[in-house]
């Protein structure tokens, strides 16, 4: 309840202040993604380290694959030797998407006032004193063209066909934006492959397999289930997916230097 309020408090200043709840959420994303930053660098360096690895685990796996237990135990050694936790990529994912649980919540939160779902008193439960509102005040949802409260798939239905051009845009992108992430920070799918066929383990091309083609599941699932979400959920999960592209590419030149 208490995080929720910050939110939807935060997004409530944030709209005040730009006139727009549009670019209250792309701040507000951006205030989120640089106040993560310090989980997130940690977990994009291992997973690169991890990427570097992997000729180096499939030589453990072609040596030692017969005994999982040895294997297991020269992986680790491996791991320690270079520096890497396997698992450092857990928490800052499982903190991504409780933010995107409370992101979402505090943003219905202001659709349903701004759409008459929630009256002024329900509204002002969710903001801090200083911020609380009065009957008559009026939330600015429009932004570039298209009301941050619609649903594609409904606007789709009923026909609305000119406020789909950003929302289509977010999905698509973000997809787009999806993929690239994954392609920096896994191995790439030829090199997986070449090395998925030097181990005996058959487990191997199936992780390969799994791995490819993750790469292109992920980026579609998100356009489908994207599809029934309203735009301005979309236009949270285009600027957060367009920093984690930044932040993976910035660490990377960063570790070369």
């Amino acid at each position: 309840m208490i995080l929720i309020k910050i939110f939807v408090s935060a997004i409530m200043a944030l709209t005040l202040g730009f006139n727009s709840l549009g670019w209250a959420i792309v701040v507000m994303t951006l205030i989120v993604k640089f106040a993560l930053l310090p989980l997130l660098i940690p977990s994009i360096k291992s997973a690169k380290v991890m990427k570097k690895l992997a000729p180096k685990l499939a030589e453990l796996n072609k040596k030692y694959g017969n005994d999982k237990k040895v294997l297991a135990k020269e992986q680790m050694k491996l791991y320690t030797s270079a520096g890497v936790n396997p698992m450092s990529g857990c928490l800052p994912q499982i903190l991504q998407i409780v933010v995107l649980i409370i992101f979402y919540n505090s943003f219905q939160k202001l659709v349903s006032f701004s759409t008459g779902a929630i009256n002024v008193d329900d509204l002002n439960k969710y903001l801090f004193k200083f911020l609380q509102v009065v009957p008559d005040f009026w939330i600015n949802t429009s932004f570039l063209g298209s009301d941050l409260a619609t649903i594609p798939a409904t606007a789709f239905k009923s026909g609305v066909i000119g406020t789909m051009i950003l929302p289509i845009f977010l999905l698509l992108a973000s997809a787009g934006l999806q993929y690239w992430g994954a392609k920096l920070m896994v191995p790439t799918s030829k090199t997986d492959k070449v090395v998925a066929k030097k181990t005996k383990d058959k487990e191997d091309d199936m992780t390969s397999a799994m791995r490819s083609q993750s790469m292109y599941m992920m980026p579609l699932m998100t356009v489908f289930i994207g599809w029934r979400f309203s735009v301005g959920i979309l236009l949270y999960w285009f600027i957060n997916s367009a920093m984690t592209v930044v932040q993976q590419v910035g660490v990377g030149k960063l570790d070369k230097k």
